[in-house]
């Protein structure tokens, strides 16, 4: 009977156990459907990083930005950077030259593409050797690349570009914020540097340009482009005309047509008009005002 009794307690003694195994074994499968749900989680917190990759890093580009005094990056650069990601594709930024459609503008502000930055090593391998020579003098702490929109002459947002000098890159902003408020229009914008840095070929193309390093065309005299502090605006409109050996020159000389400053062309410079108020107000002068020539598509700031 004792033999019995310990037979039987040793049976329910495996059957407990078995029990608690078991009872074990089905808590498993919830710890894995939780390790699932955690794991699935992320996923998806991988898959929106990546999808968010190129917004990161324009936000870390944009800490990079800084104003004219080399300071912190401003609100107001960074508001620009986040807005320029809307419309960067493969995280890149769109180029100068490029034409913005309304559509791409919508829900964007205008104005916040509208910055200064140092010269970076970028913009360093796009000027060296061309409008920044061998012989540049000016140091390119000086210099200030300016970021811009303008309206192209078929009324269409166009992304516009300048280098120039750091004294003078707050009001060069102003200036162009107030001409595409008033729907000026700029042809086209890109840096002298896409046409070699060879003025007459910009001109000719009536680009609109402001720093490179270069004398004033047959003279041995250092032009203020050299140091960033003049800009032509549409050139090939408002050529530069001199009188040489009482013969009247024309640069560009597909410009030559448009010296005759009597006829009415929607695209001349004249005294009072937006474009000279923008850059008078702002001291500074107009080579449509010099005496021994005339530079119509020329502003500068001494």
């Amino acid at each position: 009977m004792e033999g019995r009794s310990r037979f039987i307690g040793v049976l329910l003694l495996c059957s407990l156990l078995v029990s608690c195994k078991s009872a074990g074994k089905g808590s498993f499968p919830e710890g894995n459907l939780a390790d699932k749900k955690e794991a699935n989680v992320q996923k998806v917190t991988k898959a929106d990083e990546q999808e968010n990759v190129t917004a990161d890093a324009w936000a870390d580009d944009a800490s990079k930005k800084q104003d004219t005094m080399g300071g912190e990056t401003s609100v107001k650069e960074r508001d620009t950077m986040e807005n320029e990601a809307a419309l960067a594709k493969d995280g890149k930024e769109p180029a100068a030259g490029t034409v913005l459609e309304p559509t791409e503008l919508e829900g964007l502000e205008p104005e916040k593409f509208f910055y200064i930055m140092k010269i970076d090593e970028n913009i360093k391998n796009r000027i060296n050797g061309k409008s920044y020579k061998k012989d540049s003098d000016i140091p390119y702490e000086d210099l200030r690349y300016i970021r811009v929109l303008h309206k192209n002459f078929e009324g269409k947002t166009q992304i516009g570009e300048l280098i120039v000098n750091k004294s003078v890159a707050e009001d060069v902003l102003d200036i162009f914020k107030e001409l595409y408020d008033a729907a000026y229009l700029i042809e086209r914008m890109v840096l002298i540097d896409e046409y070699d840095a060879e003025d007459n070929s910009s001109m000719a193309a009536n680009n609109s340009s402001a720093f490179n390093f270069r004398f004033i065309d047959g003279t041995t005299k250092r032009s203020s482009h050299s140091d960033g502090l003049a800009i032509d605006i549409n050139p090939l409109y408002n050529p530069y005309v001199r009188t040489i050996d009482g013969k009247e020159v024309v640069l560009p000389e597909n410009g030559t047509e448009y010296a005759d400053r009597t006829k009415e062309n929607h695209y001349y410079i004249k005294k009072d008009d937006i474009c000279f108020k923008a850059f008078s107000k702002r001291k500074f002068t107009w080579g449509g005002e010099w005496k021994n020539s005339k530079d119509y598509q020329h502003f500068q700031k001494n």
